[in-house]
């Protein structure tokens, strides 16, 4: 487990002084004993919970200075979720309880238990097994957001650890997928048809699972799992045991997992529920000398405050690594980008929470996402972490969708609002739900995302969400919805969204985007972020997506470069704009394999009109200046002073007029000039804009102009590289 240099917040003065007498615990799971004290090393707790208990008391007894808690290293194994309230924080303002690890050492809070050696047995062809008695795996998550989710009798688990990595669940194709043949005889969301040879004759008629992305063959925006309840072999048809939310059709792509016949392979296990049996085919051998890890809990730590009036506050986490929990047998995607409750689960689980910080941990190997921001949140920081091997999301804020939750009025439901998110490290999500993102916004709004690396994602870098207008109810909160008051009831608004280093993500989905918003509020911003080297793998995808119902965005002095399609994959557009009002002004385009440099379109009864776009440089970024899917004249507000450039060949421009069956027939640039008696690009060039690329300390590429390069005489503003990215203060290995 890599381990990080001494982050500079573990250097301060140790404790706290009361009556001369610093006010701190310790806790050491090697030499602790919980009949202690914890108030020296000499006489520390065994575990972090009975720590909480003496900081809780000290916090009764009407103690109102910072308190620190002390944790040595070791692993903290948990068979519930370690739940903190509002009884043990600081309730008075500026008090904080912190709970670090003590300098020079490793503590990992661990959400499951070690299947030592003794427990294994040779099963047959380098198959292990060992019985779950005594080993509490985790439940299905609450069913309202006041319920906590905590362990459960069943043994059963979803994925498992071995020395620090992720066992899969036995599987059918062993990498990839399977493409359906066609959709199911009687009703396509209860099933799909294979073809012959498609699937191996040793899987079960029933009860093995199927991870696959619905949407009639053609959308790959969420995956679900699916419980099979028949496979017929004659027909050539599997049945799920319920419905998918759209319908699946030939192309639909998909994998069959959790059988025990399909255990074939290093590094897979399965999980009989019904005998209590857990198989698996280890990596290293001897299994005995390998650390097995099977999850008990899906949440490790909970901030969960009684109700926004009576959050949980002022409680800090330093130093730790918080890892492994589980995953569920069935997943069911968003409904109307609203996350269900059952998969709100991460590592760290905040609701009703205020001033909670995160810092400078290693959050990893996850079920569900890493660091989950639900209900009432308000001026939490998550900060200077390593958050990586997500079974999900790596950040997910999650206000309240339109009209849910007990609230008067849609001003009193704006209630997730004013957390940060910098300086992170995200990497490796989605791993056992395939449209995991590194940072996804919902409904929630005037946060701060900042100088974070994202990468290895199977969709977005980072999504904002909310509910576009036309999928809205007729009232909410006993108020009519309105064009003129619809943003009212969009929350994810006002994010300032700058200075985060986003690439290689989009590898396992389809109409998404690096960045990406779909039905958001307003007076979001997208400004200094660098996206690169990242590809569209299959069918179509973007990198900055505004999406329907994305409007009065800002986005500016990004660098965008070394984007690629690969495969069936087609990267359209380097920016796409759809929504109202949106500002595409001075960002960087570079060596984007793209069809075209700018897109637009108006589509699902969503306004597309009033769009900016000025002062852009697109070097070698798309034979296409401009792709209108459907242009009419309300389409752009302004387009001027931008610079193109891609070799010899001038810019097109594409949609402007029907004369073929897609209305997509490009024109020549002088004809786009003329357009609408010259209303745009009059001063826009088709110039070398002389870029000078160089190679920073770190080896990534840094980009500026010559100062004669003709982009300043347009009113060019230079765009400082060096402020992208992790700061310099980051202190995990990025390796």
């Amino acid at each position: 487990m890599a381990r990080a240099p001494v982050p500079p917040f573990l250097l301060r003065t140790r404790g706290n002084v009361e009556g001369g007498v610093r006010v701190e615990f310790y806790v050491s799971v090697e030499s602790g004993d919980d009949r202690g004290g914890g108030a020296s090393a000499g006489e520390a707790v065994r575990t972090i919970g009975r720590a909480k208990e003496l900081v809780r008391a000290k916090l009764a007894g009407g103690y109102a200075e910072n308190i620190t808690v002390w944790i040595g290293g070791g692993v903290y194994e948990l068979a519930a979720p370690l739940r903190f309230d509002s009884r043990d924080g600081g309730r008075a303002a500026g008090i904080s309880v912190t709970y670090r690890t003590v300098p020079g050492e490793e503590a990992c809070i661990a959400g499951g238990k070690v299947l030592g050696g003794a427990c294994w047995e040779c099963y047959r062809d380098g198959i292990y097994r060992a019985r779950l008695d005594g080993v509490s795996a985790s439940a299905s998550a609450s069913a309202s957001a006041s319920a906590s989710a905590s362990a459960s009798a069943s043994a059963v688990v979803h994925t498992l650890y071995e020395n620090g990595m992720r066992a899969v669940k036995a599987r059918w194709p062993k990498a990839g997928y399977i493409a359906a043949a066609g959709k199911a005889g009687r009703d396509d969301r209860r099933g799909f048809r294979f073809a012959e040879g498609d699937l191996p004759d040793v899987i079960p008629d029933a009860g093995a699972q199927v991870h696959i992305w619905p949407g009639e063959g053609e959308w790959n925006w969420f995956t679900e799992m699916k419980t099979i309840a028949e496979i017929d072999w004659i027909a050539l048809e599997i049945s799920f045991a319920e419905p998918a939310p759209w319908g699946i059709d030939r192309g639909s792509r998909y994998r069959i997992q959790g059988t025990l016949q399909l255990l074939t392979e290093p590094g897979e296990f399965y999980c009989d529920e019904a005998e209590g049996m857990l198989y698996y085919y280890p990596r290293q051998l001897p299994i005995a000398e390998q650390s097995i890890i099977v999850p008990t809990v899906r949440r490790v730590i909970e901030l969960y405050g009684e109700s926004a009036d009576n959050p949980v506050t002022g409680i800090c986490f330093e130093g730790l690594t918080i890892a492994y929990s589980d995953c569920a047998q069935q997943y069911r995607m968003p409904s109307s980008n609203c996350e269900r409750m059952e998969s709100r689960d991460g590592l760290i689980y905040m609701e009703n929470a205020v001033g909670i910080s995160v810092r400078g941990c290693r959050i990893m190997q996850s079920g569900f996402s890493g660091v989950v921001l639900n209900g009432y949140c308000q001026r939490n920081t998550v900060a200077d972490n390593l958050i990586e091997h997500l079974g999900y999301n790596g950040v997910y804020v999650m206000g309240f969708a339109p009209g849910d939750g007990d609230f008067a009025s849609v001003v009193g439901s704006d209630v997730n609002k004013n957390n940060v998110i910098t300086n992170n490290l995200i990497r490796c999500g989605g791993e056992l739900i395939g449209h995991g993102s590194g940072i996804q916004l919902y409904q929630s709004g005037s946060n701060e995302v900042s100088h974070n690396e994202i990468h290895e994602m199977p969709r977005y870098g980072i999504s904002l969400k909310g509910l576009r207008y036309g999928a809205m109810e007729e009232s909410y909160y006993g108020t009519k919805v309105t064009w003129e008051n619809h943003y009212d009831f969009a929350h994810t608004r006002n994010n300032v969204i700058t200075c985060n280093n986003v690439w290689d993500v989009m590898k396992d989905s389809q109409d998404g985007g690096m960045i990406e918003s779909w039905g958001a509020g307003i007076g979001n911003q997208i400004t200094y972020n660098r996206f690169h080297h990242s590809g569209i793998y299959f069918s179509y995808g973007f990198c900055i997506y505004l999406d329907d119902a994305s409007d009065y965005y800002l986005v500016s002095h990004n660098v965008v470069h070394d984007l690629f399609s690969r495969g069936s994959g087609t990267l359209w557009f380097v920016i796409f704009a759809k929504g109202i009002g949106n500002r595409i002004e001075n960002n960087l385009l570079i060596r984007n394999g793209a069809r075209a440099a700018f897109g637009t379109q108006e589509m699902a009864g969503e306004a597309n009109r009033d769009i900016s776009f000025v002062r852009n440089i697109a070097y070698e970024s798309g034979e296409e200046l401009y792709h209108f899917v459907n242009f009419d004249d309300r389409r752009i507000q302004e387009a001027d002073y931008n610079l193109y450039f891609n070799g010899e060949s001038l810019p097109t421009v594409t949609g402007i007029y029907g004369d073929d069956k897609r209305g997509h027939r490009p024109i020549a640039w002088e004809e786009w000039r003329k357009h609408l008696d010259g209303r745009y690009d009059v001063h826009t060039l088709h110039e070398d804009p002389l870029l000078v690329i160089e190679s920073s300390s770190d080896g990534a590429l840094q980009f500026g102009l010559e100062p004669e390069s003709p982009a300043f005489g347009l009113g060019w503003e230079s765009i400082d590289m060096s402020r992208m990215g992790l700061k310099a203060s980051f202190s995990w290995p990025r390796g």
